[in-house]
């Protein structure tokens, strides 16, 4: 339903550009336009090219930042368990503390981390519950040389999670400036104006090249802006590796 109301909202826009088209030619003569084709399609293609490249680069991106998060975020959900999976070898009282950390920091990721949009400011102890998979860890008290190479493991398979977690959320917080957001909207603006510099013998044709530019840029827009959070449902990603941690680490307690 979100998809078919993005692209009706495009439509819409292109609908109303072609619109402000129409009356603009009205009022202008296509036999005034046409001696400037020449030129006026040298210019477009020029800034056109340009706003283009600008256009594939942020996409580009944004995706990166996506498959950045994609990534992070598989890895660090397997950590989870590795970590519970090794705390098994210090006895029943160790190992339920160090899955019920993970299990809680699992869950506080999939229902809070997922759902900060990104005009939110993250909250200020979001650290706390992977501090508190570090603070039973160092509890752990290894006896033998086999506890104490997991024990080293265990603490390994952390550090890397620490990495993951803060990879997945330097990816999720690079978000564009309004800056730039303001000038991609003018750059669209500008490309769209631009069509009615031309002049063509039928009009309708003409028309119709202004709603689909229109409609094309305006479906791009809205792919970068909802790139620019890699967490947005639809083109984001979904936290499925922590619920599929969340069911494995519920499946140890029963073990």
């Amino acid at each position: 339903m979100t998809l078919v109301l993005i692209i009706s909202a495009c439509a819409f826009v292109a609908l109303i550009a072609t619109g402000v088209h129409y009356f603009v030619h009205k009022r202008m003569r296509t036999a005034i336009l046409e001696p400037y084709n020449e030129v006026t399609a040298a210019v477009y293609a020029t800034f056109g090219v340009l706003y283009a490249v600008i256009l594939g680069l942020l996409v580009s991106h944004g995706q990166t930042r996506r498959d950045v998060v994609m990534t992070s975020s598989v890895r660090e959900a397997a950590m989870l368990v590795d970590v519970a999976q090794a705390a098994r070898t210090f006895g029943p009282g160790p190992a339920d503390s160090v899955r019920t950390a993970c299990l809680v920091y699992a869950d506080h990721v999939r229902s809070i981390e997922w759902n900060i949009s990104s005009n939110d400011t993250p909250p200020l102890h979001q650290h706390r519950h992977f501090d508190a998979i570090w603070e039973v860890v160092r509890r752990i008290d290894p006896v033998g040389p086999r506890q104490e190479g997991i024990y080293l493991s265990m603490l390994d398979v952390l550090g890397k999670m620490s990495e993951e977690r803060y990879e997945r959320l330097a990816a999720t917080g690079d978000h564009m400036s309004l800056f730039l957001k303001v000038v991609l909207l003018l750059g669209a603006a500008v490309t769209v104006a631009f069509l009615w510099f031309f002049g063509m013998n039928d009009n309708r044709i003409h028309l119709a090249y202004t709603w689909l530019v229109t409609l094309m840029l305006s479906l791009v827009l809205v792919l970068i802006f909802a790139l620019d959070n890699p967490m947005q449902i639809g083109v984001g990603v979904h936290p499925i590796a922590y619920e599929r941690a969340i069911y494995d680490l519920n499946g140890m307690a029963s073990n």
